[in-house]
């Protein structure tokens, strides 16, 4: 994401943190490919290793449904902004992922993931996003539910990915109670070969809120 937003905001000045020294090294990488500069540091979002009233904007993507505590976190986002910054915090439910047509191992592989993303964080951050904002007592939160509907050529770009994302999960997955190897890789491949279908779609709800400090 640093690296969209220094493509579309050149000039802006950005930072970055991640907890894993693996992950800094990778978008390292990332960054110099897409010839972005962007300062990286290694520091948890729940102590964040910078003054208050840093920032301009906080910017959060899928980041939200794997912290214990939400609120805790937008809190400190909220105390490095300068007053009146914005945040920009984006978070999908899994609970609402469909695909048109169906089929029982395709609704299997969405019940296990979701069911995944519960036991370890929130299955339906996206949802919650605008109420933990105002819990973090930000201001003039926009929700915005952005409901995607993917057909035709979208399907076919969308779908592999969406396989991809649901097969690196795979061997969490099967560590859930009542779920079922074949069903799953069934599942797979009936998401895999979905763009295929006559009249195939595949949509899920993001919330892409926004609010100030």
């Amino acid at each position: 994401m640093l690296a969209v937003l220094g493509q579309e905001y050149p000039g802006v000045q950005l930072f970055g943190i991640d907890r894993e020294p693996k992950q800094l090294a990778f978008a390292r990488e990332h960054l110099a490919r897409a010839g972005v500069d962007a300062t990286l540091q290694e520091a948890d979002a729940l102590a964040l290793p910078f003054a208050d009233e840093s920032f301009d904007h906080v910017w959060m993507m899928w980041f939200l449904e794997h912290v214990a505590d939400p609120p805790a976190a937008l809190r400190e986002a909220r105390r490095v902004l300068v007053p009146s910054g914005a945040i920009t915090a984006v978070e999908v439910d899994y609970t609402t992922v469909r695909t048109q047509p169906s089929t029982s191992a395709l609704e299997a592989l969405f019940r296990a993931m979701a069911h995944g993303m519960a036991a370890s964080g929130w299955n339906d951050a996206g949802t919650r996003l605008p109420g933990w904002l105002r819990e973090a007592e930000f201001r003039r939160v926009d929700q915005g539910e952005r409901p995607f509907w993917w057909q035709s050529d979208e399907v076919a770009r969308e779908a592999p990915y969406a396989a991809d994302v649901a097969e690196s999960a795979l061997d969490a997955l099967l560590q859930l109670p009542g779920t079922d190897e074949g069903e799953l890789r069934a599942g797979l491949a009936d998401l895999r070969t979905l763009p295929q279908q006559p009249g195939a779609g595949l949509g899920w709800v993001v919330h892409k809120s926004t609010a100030v400090r």
